[in-house]
Parts: structure tokens; sequence; C-alpha cells
């Protein structure tokens, strides 16, 4: 291979290994975005939660009826199976 091959290889070989840096830094910057909206969505629903729970102190809430209206929003007991247990959750948690 002649000199002038092997130095379009070398060129060609360092953008890829560049393009894979960028990409590299691409992905951490939207990783780390991601992982700061999942953490500030669990602290809005944790604070959500405690304020719930103060609030079910004052009112009472049916967990029975609780969790007919969520099997029913969402087409069966086996759709929402999380959202049932938090029912108890919520309701315990005063």
């Amino acid at each position: 291979m002649s000199d002038f091959m092997l130095s379009q290889v070398q060129g060609l070989l360092t953008r890829v290994g560049d393009d894979l840096e960028k990409m590299g830094r691409t992905h951490n910057a939207q990783m780390d975005t991601v992982l700061g909206a999942i953490d500030d969505l669990a602290a809005n629903l944790f604070a959500t939660q405690a304020i719930l729970c103060m609030m079910l102190k004052d009112k009472p809430v049916d967990a029975a009826a609780a969790k007919a209206w969520i099997t029913k929003q969402s087409g069966g007991a086996a759709n929402a199976p999380k959202a049932i247990e938090l029912v108890d959750l919520l309701l315990n948690s005063k």
C-alpha cells in the first residue's frame, strides 16, 4: 500500500475516532438531562405523596372505592397492580 493510501486511511480513522468521541459526549449530556428529569419527577411525586397523606388525615378515603376507580379507569386490576398497591400505602402511611 502506498504512503498516500496509508495517509488517507489514517485520516479516515482519525475522523471516525473524533466522531465517536463527539457521540460519547453527546450521549453523556443527554443521559445527565434524563437523569435530572427523573430526579425532579421523583421529588415531585414524593412531595405530592406527603401532601396527600397529610390531607387524608382529615378527609378519609374508602380504599375499596379508590381501587375500584383505578380498576375501571385502567381496564382491569391486572393493568395497574402498582397503583392499586399504592392506595394501601397512601392510606396507611398517615
